[in-house]
């Protein structure tokens, strides 16, 4: 388990400076929606209130955390929130997408599983 830990964090620290750097360069192209439709609103309030540079700045942060393996336990509770809205959106809006939010929740618990010891005190 320790090992599978150990890649999942480096895996997971690669795959958020990948994608943190796209919500800055735009290497990646968004999905395209349809207009009017449920997707699309959403992303469109998204935008407005300029979410995906703010969760570049969390992503590239908590890559270079869980890279350098330091505050590890910090870095992984603040995604837990990321990968629950990004797994509830590919559930409800768009389940095209669902696989890469399974991917993304689950390296994300083998890494806090493999640091479960850094949340004791958060569940006492």
């Amino acid at each position: 388990m320790e090992k599978a830990s150990l890649y999942a964090r480096y895996l997971l620290a690669l795959l958020l400076l990948v994608f943190g750097a796209n919500k800055f360069i735009g290497f990646m192209p968004m999905p395209e929606y349809l207009p009017g439709s449920a997707q699309m609103t959403y992303m469109a309030g998204l935008s407005g209130v300029h979410i995906f540079p703010i969760l570049g700045i969390i992503y590239i942060a908590s890559a270079i955390l869980l890279g350098t393996n330091r505050m590890v336990g910090l870095a992984t509770v603040i995604l837990a929130a990321v990968a629950f809205n990004f797994l509830l959106f590919h559930i409800v809006l768009d389940p095209a997408g669902l696989p890469p939010a399974l991917v993304f929740t689950v390296l994300l618990v083998l890494v806090m599983l493999g640091n479960k010891d850094k949340y004791q005190a958060l569940l006492k």
